[in-house]
């Protein structure tokens, strides 16, 4: 599928493994020039005013302005076993949100969480700031909502984001124990969890724009009320006047995504390295193990264990300790 882009076309290939040398001795044969390659790039090489990337993964993408990107498309197409890339129709388009005007194109950063459904583990909020580069980057390598890629997965992709995001991601990790004493406090203020997702999305913000990033807009995903963000992020930052948007699968966005990424990849580490120290593994989410589980913990260290592991305000916990 090929896209126009102010005057400039693009297409993305998937290049077999066995195929990537002899597409490269092609260009080099037709007189392509290499340029040093970027993050997770293969190679770069120009021909014309037309540039063409092999990415680690496999996918080659072209661009640039006709009649040189014709002409290099022409030369890949010579080469057997190269495919154009097409998109899934059964899985959602890249792009904004439905309902908003923005582009993920635009600088802005986005904002997600993992472990707020899960009995045991952190509440892990990430942000993530992308301008124009980034994002295409990010799209290239298969940025998208965590929930659709399996761990193994994930946790390569999360590798991945970091290396391009660099000191433009920025990641909070509540512990159980201290969400527990969060989540306490705010119910004795009459608060709800909603303050509490709110107070860690405006701490990554706030990381990010002390960082030195300006984006033109936030983009998070829809919970409570934006003005408790807004309002703090003015007190803390001083930064006034950039738009708050909280949208309904908001992971569509690319900086999102990433974030949602980053947000999980830290979740599961932090379950792995204390399933070890522990001996016994933490199940994700909340299940039936997850309750043989609790129950063991307690069997073994007293019902006081579940505040250091697991969010103790789940109905979870009275059925692993009884209503109490």
């Amino acid at each position: 599928m090929t896209e126009l882009r102010e005057g400039r076309a693009t297409v993305t290939y998937l290049v077999p493994a066995p195929q990537r040398q002899r597409l490269r001795d092609v260009l080099t044969h037709a007189s392509a020039a290499e340029l040093p390659a970027g993050p997770y790039e293969a190679w770069r090489a120009r021909w014309r005013q037309a540039t063409a990337i092999l990415y680690e993964s496999g996918k080659l993408v072209i661009s640039g302005p006709s009649p040189a990107f014709e002409d290099l498309r022409s030369i890949v197409g010579s080469v057997p076993g190269i495919a154009v890339r097409t998109k899934d129709p059964a899985k959602p388009k890249p792009g904004p949100p439905p309902g908003t005007s923005v582009s993920e194109q635009e600088p802005h950063i986005g904002t997600d969480e993992a472990g707020k459904g899960d009995y045991f583990g952190p509440l892990v909020t990430a942000g993530v700031y992308v301008d124009a580069g980034s994002a295409e980057i990010l799209r290239v390598l298969g940025v998208r909502d965590s929930k659709t890629i399996q761990d193994g997965a994930l946790r390569a992709l999360a590798d991945q984001i970091r290396q391009v995001s660099a000191a433009r991601a920025a990641i909070t990790v509540v512990a159980p124990k201290r969400y527990n004493e969060l989540y306490t406090q705010m119910r004795s203020e009459g608060k709800n969890l909603n303050t509490l997702l709110a107070w860690t999305h405006t701490r990554v913000i706030e990381d990010l724009i002390k960082a030195g990033v300006r984006p033109k807009f936030i983009l998070s995903d829809q919970f409570g009320d934006k003005r408790y963000i807004e309002q703090r992020l003015l007190g803390e930052t001083r930064q006034s006047g950039t738009p708050l948007i909280q949208m309904p699968r908001a992971e569509a966005d690319v900086a999102v995504a990433a974030a949602s990424i980053l947000a999980r990849d830290a979740f599961l580490g932090w379950l792995e390295r204390t399933s070890k120290a522990l001996g016994v593994t933490l199940p994700k989410g909340e299940s039936p193990k997850v309750i043989e589980t609790a129950k063991l913990l307690v069997q073994r260290s007293g019902r006081e264990v579940l505040n250091e592991y697991a969010k103790v305000h789940f109905k979870t916990t009275a059925k692993v300790i009884g209503p109490g």
